[in-house]
């Protein structure tokens, strides 16, 4: 404990109490009158010796209250407060954690980030309020050095909430201001952003910049939930936890994906995997919404995990299960999955799907003939796929084949051919380039093999490329932005390129040049190719996380788009010169809609579907960093530092008893 006036008290001190002893020396002044007798007036002669200057005092109760209430109203002059830890620091860094776990609602009803935030703003104060201390006395008037403060908030990314600065209430205010979010707890780029600032150049007499010597002190304010820790490393400071929470109650859903009978398209199904991150086992309905509509409900009885489980969430104890449904659902609609049982963390009780209608797509082949794509197409639920030669195409293309400046089908596939000019759609090309700008066709190339492929990107998923012989290509000159997915021994062999409208595929070779290709890789590929470039899947393949930029295709002709967040907020977003604008402000889950966008793709779903923030419970073992162990401060029991009241409650609580006392003894 520490004195903010602690000179103003002692001065008071020096005036009060000596007079207080005083009051107790003094002879009183009485009149004298004759009595007959001294017998009755015992206590009167004590109070003349008493009284009598240079005497000893006598054991006294009432002097001894006295003195005690001054010396408490005197403490309470004197503004003690209650110091933390760090009070003495020079620089301090607060990283206050706003990721899904810290939604968790703790006993009273408040959240766990309500409660960092009360911990970051009572430690704010208890921070640069000495400036009349006997610390500045001892400077001989000097300016007392006062501790900087930076504060950074973090989830999946971090964000500087107020660079360094000694003002404890704009602190405190903007650390109020801190939002919740739903992403992921990930520290990286938090501590890389306070040692960016933590120790930052200074500039001597002659502007010669020389690194700062004083360190700073990072302050975690968390849950612990916090992933790849151990794998961060501290440069410089020291960093400290203030740990929060300890509700651990929740059965989260992990994961949720549809997908629409390949025979039977208006089927849909539904698959859902959901835990229980908590020690009791329980047994609760997860329901199934469309459109807000209940279509479909499941009992699932769930176990419960012991404390040595929990880190490794062992499935095998019981607490996670999976379920299926199946929903006749002939149109587009968003769908949602419910728990129904409430507990600490409600974000993960629900998840969504933007489910698109379905859909039999329209493709048209423009070649001089090709029995293999007929082959591959032949056996894909299409609404059809005429065949026309390039001479039929370029005189019937602009009446027959397009419609307001777009293609009418919702794939074209141009096999070793390609137009004077392309208008607005997606297309296929094969053994030839696109009349794009950027694009090229180089030398020939024969008899080379595949040497990489990006296999998690949707038209490669399940294609068999290994061992894949072409007997003759063309070498591809590519634009910039173009995304390579198959590469060669010279240079990109499949690429993927999307601007003006435009969302091409383009092959270096044939299909017939691959004879090793024809029965095994290709008619995945196409069937990959033409599903992802029409868009059949898109919508409901597509799974995203808080943070992730949402890509929003704008109706031809619209120079913004405005997008309403679960929070009903809406935001206004410009495209760009390829006609899509991207979003990137996804920090809660739900579903994100597009006012007057491009019909099914105007609905976007985001998930948490995240085992590690859903488990709530804060880790028993010690954090650390790198290998260094995390020290962990106290919880600041005290909204304010100062603790005067309390002196000054026992003073008049001392009054009281002093009055009662004397009134006692007055009337025996």
């Amino acid at each position: 404990m520490s004195f903010l006036a602690p000179w103003l008290a002692i001065g008071v001190a020096a005036v009060v109490v000596p007079t207080l002893l005083i009051l107790y020396f003094l002879k009183l002044r009485r009149r004298e009158e004759p009595i007959s007798s001294t017998l009755l007036w015992k206590r009167a002669v004590q109070d003349l010796q008493v009284n009598a200057p240079f005497q000893r005092l006598r054991r006294n109760l009432l002097l001894l209250l006295q003195l005690l209430i001054l010396g408490l109203a005197i403490t309470a002059l004197a503004r003690p407060i209650v110091e933390t830890e760090v009070a003495n620091e020079d620089r301090i860094v607060l990283l206050i954690d706003h990721s899904a776990s810290m939604n968790t609602v703790e006993e009273g009803g408040k959240t766990r980030l309500d409660l960092a935030k009360e911990q970051a703003i009572r430690l704010v104060k208890t921070l640069n309020r000495r400036s009349s201390s006997w610390r500045s006395f001892l400077t001989f008037g000097a300016a007392e050095a006062r501790t900087q403060v930076m504060v950074i908030a973090f989830a999946e990314r971090a964000r500087m909430v107020s660079p360094f600065t000694t003002n404890a209430s704009d602190l405190a205010e903007l650390i109020e201001q801190i939002e919740p979010t739903d992403g992921q707890t990930d520290m990286k780029e938090a501590l890389e952003l306070a040692e960016a600032y933590m120790a930052p150049p200074t500039l001597t007499t002659d502007k010669t910049p020389i690194s700062a010597e004083v360190p700073s002190k990072l302050v975690l304010i968390s849950d612990g939930r916090v992933a790849n820790l151990d794998q961060q490393v501290l440069k410089s400071g020291e960093l400290e936890l203030i740990r929060i929470g300890e509700a651990t109650d929740n059965v989260g859903i992990t994961a949720l994906r549809t997908q629409r009978n390949y025979e039977r398209p208006e089927l849909l199904s539904v698959f859902l995997a959901v835990q229980n991150f908590g020690f009791d086992p329980i047994t609760t309905d997860v329901s199934i919404y469309v459109d807000e509509t209940l279509e479909a409900v499941k009992s699932v009885e769930l176990g419960g995990q012991s404390a040595d489980e929990k880190q490794a969430l062992d499935d095998e104890a019981g607490a996670s299960a999976s379920l299926s449904f199946e929903l006749p659902l002939n149109r587009a609609a968003v769908l949602e999955a419910r728990i129904a049982r409430r507990d600490a963390l409600d974000v993960d009780n629900r998840a969504y799907v933007a489910v698109p209608p379905p859909k039999r797509l329209r493709v048209l082949v423009v070649t001089e003939g090709n029995t293999l794509i007929n082959y591959a197409l032949a056996g894909q639920p299409l609404t059809e796929f005429p065949f026309v030669t390039p001479v039929e195409y370029e005189a019937n293309a602009e009446r027959r084949f397009y419609a307001d400046d777009r293609s009418k089908f919702d794939v074209v596939i141009m096999d070793r051919y390609s137009p004077e000019a392309l208008l607005a759609g997606n297309y296929l090309f094969f053994g030839i380039t696109p009349p794009l700008e950027g694009f090229a066709t180089g030398e020939k190339q024969e008899w080379y093999n595949l040497i990489w492929w990006d296999e998690t990107h949707p038209v490669l998923r399940h294609v068999q490329l290994s061992p894949v012989i072409v007997s003759e290509g063309v070498a591809l000159e590519i634009p910039e932005l173009a995304e390579v997915l198959i590469e060669g021994p010279q240079g990109p062999v499949l690429v993927r390129y999307s601007g003006a409208g435009r969302h091409c595929l383009v092959m270096s070779f044939a299909v017939e040049k691959s004879p090793n290709w024809w029965s095994t890789g290709f008619p995945v590929f196409l069937f990959n190719a033409v599903r992802y470039l029409g868009g059949a899947t898109e919508a409901a393949d597509e799974q995203l996380r808080p943070g992730a930029t949402l890509r929003i295709p704008a109706v031809a002709g619209t120079d913004s788009v405005r997008v309403v967040r679960p929070d009903k907020r809406r935001v206004t977003v410009s495209p760009g010169a390829d006609g899509v604008a991207y979003y990137g402000e996804t920090n809660r889950v739900g579903i994100y809609r597009v006012d007057d966008g491009v019909p099914g793709r105007d609905r976007f779903a985001v998930n948490l579907e995240d085992p590690w923030e859903s488990e709530i419970a804060p880790p028993t073992e010690p954090l650390r960093v790198g290998s260094q162990e995390i020290a962990q401060m106290e919880l600041i029991k005290t909204a304010t530092p100062e603790v005067w009241r309390w002196f000054v409650g026992v003073a008049l609580v001392l009054v009281l008893l002093e009055w009662w006392i004397y009134n006692r003894r007055v009337m025996i």
